[in-house]
């Protein structure tokens, strides 16, 4: 993954597929695009793909889940008519990080396997180490000593309550 041509990849499902790639939103920040597409007869269907970028703000949350270092993370409110939502949980019993893409009338459910979670924490620190202009080493100390601990304690505030 030292390529700096390498920018994404593809998660298949048995009726739902992702991929998952480097992007730029509107100003021009890297993002997480994530597009999911459910299958159409034979094929998957690109062509009528949901579309769902991780904005800058919520990239360290995302990557702590990806990571195990939180239980889950969930976007909402997402796309022009801020009805596209996104939900991550580590599904240890299963051995899965299970991902839900969702807008209205629409949904893909994609359990994603141990390689791809490896690949994509390594996607969303590229893109992380890109937002903050700082090494992934640096990046990855950082996020366990800061955010992951306040996540981690909301979390555990939360499921207690």
């Amino acid at each position: 993954m030292t390529d700096s041509s390498y920018d994404g990849f593809h998660v298949y499902g048995g009726s739902c597929a992702l991929k998952f790639e480097l992007g730029k939103n509107a100003a021009g920040e890297t993002v997480l695009c994530i597009d999911g597409a459910n299958k159409g007869g034979e094929s998957f269907d690109w062509a009528d793909k949901l579309i769902f970028q991780v904005t800058p703000r919520e990239t360290t949350l995302f990557l702590c889940a990806v990571m195990g270092l939180v239980p889950s993370f969930e976007a909402a409110n997402h796309g022009s008519k801020r009805s596209k939502s996104l939900t991550l949980k580590n599904q240890l019993d299963k051995g899965v990080l299970f991902l839900k893409m969702q807008a209205p009338k629409r949904s893909v459910l994609v359990p994603i396997t141990p390689d791809k979670v490896f690949e994509l924490g390594c996607l969303t620190m590229r893109v992380l180490s890109a937002q903050v202009s700082l090494d992934p080493a640096t990046c990855l100390t950082m996020l366990r000593a800061t955010a992951a601990r306040f996540y981690h304690h909301k979390a555990q505030v939360g499921s207690a309550g």
